[in-house]
């Protein structure tokens, strides 16, 4: 009998978070040494600082009778709305365990994830087995929305980067990360059709982001204090790229368009939000590129959205690789019935993608 046996759940708690690192390492780098002391603060941070954290909708453990952490679920409970009513959406980042975890203590924490009242569990960076966890529980996938487009701007830079990138976890110590980017900078130059792209404050970003997701019966929520969590939260002294607001200017200067980003000039710059105004798509797509080209990025990628593929189909060299699975549950039949018709918008800014965990700590 294990000391676990009886599996034992609680929220995550500060004093856990040297474990909770641990369990990380072990399971999503086991070839590679990152500076503890950086990944503990960090995870303290993301676990318990976001406005919306409460012991209730944060990150749960599992730990067996000595009070070791044998399985860890990091949550954050995110901002979103279900047609005009607004819920918190718990987005589930990690799910590590130790090898001599009780296997009911860990199917035990997975069920954690079943929506409590109005709540949304969701994932936007699952593996084959996290989708079918959400699946037992009663999620839809969303199979489009697990594909990347990709859009090369300098080919022998992006090939290079991505072969490092697939390389480089399996040989840490042969094979490095790479030099940390600089900080991205955008031009104001405008385009040739006389848009332009300015940085947005994140307030600005949340009051046109909201206005232009009313398409969507399901959607973020935001607000400039997420917004201002995130993009702290996206960077740091050993960080490959810091989360970047932007708004696209029409012709008469106009915020036609929002774009969010991550990354370093040199490298991938991993699009989270493309936003526009109706009939402005291929406008705001265009311009968007040319900006990020224009800034010195290797390549752009971005998660496939159904309502996107018309204008990305007017570019050439768009390739598609399918990457993670996009999942998600809520009681409500609004919810079911959204997510069914094409009306749900699920991550960018509002998932995983700009935090460290993916990108870091190699």
């Amino acid at each position: 009998m294990t000391s676990d046996h009886a599996p034992k759940i609680r929220p995550a708690q500060q004093a856990d978070i040297p474990q909770i690192a641990d369990l990380f390492t072990s399971v999503f780098r086991k070839r590679s040494k990152p500076d503890m002391n950086d990944l503990n603060a960090y995870l303290s941070e993301l676990m318990f600082s976001h406005p919306n954290c409460t012991p209730e909708n944060g990150s749960m453990v599992t730990a067996d009778g000595a009070g070791n952490v044998k399985s860890a679920l990091i949550i954050l409970p995110l901002s979103y709305r279900v047609a005009e009513e607004p819920v918190i959406a718990r987005l589930a980042c990690a799910f590590m365990a130790a090898e001599d975890a009780n296997p009911r203590s860990i199917a035990a924490l997975i069920f954690q994830l079943r929506p409590r009242g109005d709540q949304i569990s969701f994932s936007d960076s699952a593996a084959p087995v996290s989708v079918a966890h959400m699946k037992a529980i009663g999620g839809i996938e969303l199979p489009v929305q697990g594909l990347r487009w990709y859009k090369t701007f300098k080919p022998v830079s992006a090939a290079t980067g991505y072969a490092r990138r697939r390389i480089a976890p399996r040989l840490p110590f042969k094979i490095g990360a790479g030099p940390l980017p600089e900080p991205t900078r955008i031009s104001e130059t405008k385009s040739l059709s006389g848009y332009h792209v300015t940085e947005a404050t994140p307030d600005i970003y949340a009051i046109n982001a909201n206005r232009l997701l009313k398409f969507y019966a399901v959607a973020p929520r935001h607000t400039a204090a997420d917004l201002e969590w995130m993009v702290k939260m996206s960077s740091g002294p050993n960080g490959r790229g810091k989360l970047v607001l932007a708004q696209v200017h029409d012709d008469k200067g106009e915020i036609c368009g929002v774009f969010s980003f991550v990354g370093g000039a040199g490298g991938e710059a991993q699009i989270l939000d493309l936003l526009s105004q109706s009939g402005q798509q291929d406008a705001v797509l265009d311009t968007a590129l040319e900006i990020l080209k224009g800034a010195g990025f290797a390549f752009a990628s971005a998660q496939v959205r159904p309502e996107m593929i018309s204008s990305l189909s007017k570019h050439q060299g768009i390739w598609y690789r399918h990457v993670t699975g996009v999942s998600a549950t809520c009681r409500l039949i609004e919810f079911k019935q959204a997510m069914q018709n094409g009306q749900a918008y699920l991550g960018g800014i509002a998932g995983e993608s700009w935090s460290r965990l993916v990108r870091d700590f190699y």
